[in-house]
């Protein structure tokens, strides 16, 4: 898949499964717009894509602030006549130091189930109802969501933020299908990350890696999977990513 020049927007872009996505989208040629709240590290990203011979621009974000949203569309609107890809990546599942598990909905401060509502779906709704007009028939969003083996007990928010994205995924989907863009979901169990290494350590060695997830991305905007629109894909480490794939 040749993608030279073929505009392609990452949030979370700055470590974990955003930076292998961008990383993975940069192997295809695209010129990556990289977004997250950590210059130093979407720095790093920007050096990692340029490795790869593609291009970056780095855009610092805060997804859980409505004018800083607005302030980045309206960069790009101004700079980019098209997009071809939008890969909404960010979520809110822990703080600095603490993980938003195993607690009661009732423990959670108002800032955080705020924060991550915001970060986990309103942004990527707007990010979506921005970038559509930019969007031709052969574009596509991806939006990340999250496996709940366990069910929501213990990190609410982000349950319900991952599953609204997931009805966002769907409901774009039908809207955009007579348009020919796609919109479709990723949700992975556990994952690689350093986060997730941090918290959760005990579960590293049945975690999928990120880059595994970013070449399941980057396939979904392919036209091989122009036909592939609705769908939440779950990943798990073992299931080959692929597999679900009728071509």
């Amino acid at each position: 898949m040749n993608l030279h020049d073929k505009i392609v927007i990452v949030s979370a872009a700055s470590t974990g499964i955003g930076r292998a996505v961008a990383v993975e989208f940069a192997k295809e040629g695209a010129h990556l717009l990289l977004v997250a709240r950590t210059k130093d590290r979407l720095l790093e990203t920007k050096r990692l894509v340029e490795e790869v011979g593609a291009s970056a621009d780095i855009f610092l974000v805060d997804l859980s602030d409505i004018s800083s949203i607005n302030q980045f569309i309206s960069s790009v609107k101004s700079e980019y006549k098209s997009i071809y890809a939008l890969c909404n990546v960010a979520g809110i599942w822990h703080g600095e130091n603490e993980v938003y598990a195993g607690k009661d909905y009732d423990s959670f401060t108002q800032e955080v189930i705020v924060d991550t509502f915001m970060v986990g779906t309103i942004a990527p709704a707007l990010l979506a109802h921005a970038f559509i007009p930019l969007m031709s028939n052969t574009s596509s969003i991806i939006n990340l969501s999250g496996t709940f083996e366990s069910g929501a007990k213990g990190w609410l928010p982000y349950f319900v933020s991952k599953r609204a994205i997931e009805d966002l995924t769907v409901g774009l989907a039908e809207e955009l299908k007579d348009r020919g863009i796609r919109v479709n979901g990723i949700s992975p169990s556990d994952t690689a990350t350093d986060a997730y290494q941090k918290y959760f350590p005990e579960y590293i060695p049945d975690a999928i890696e990120p880059e595994k997830i970013a070449e399941y991305a980057v396939l979904l905007c392919s036209e091989k999977a122009k036909e592939i629109t609705g769908k939440v894909f779950v990943l798990k480490k073992g299931k080959e990513p692929f597999e679900s794939f009728h071509f």
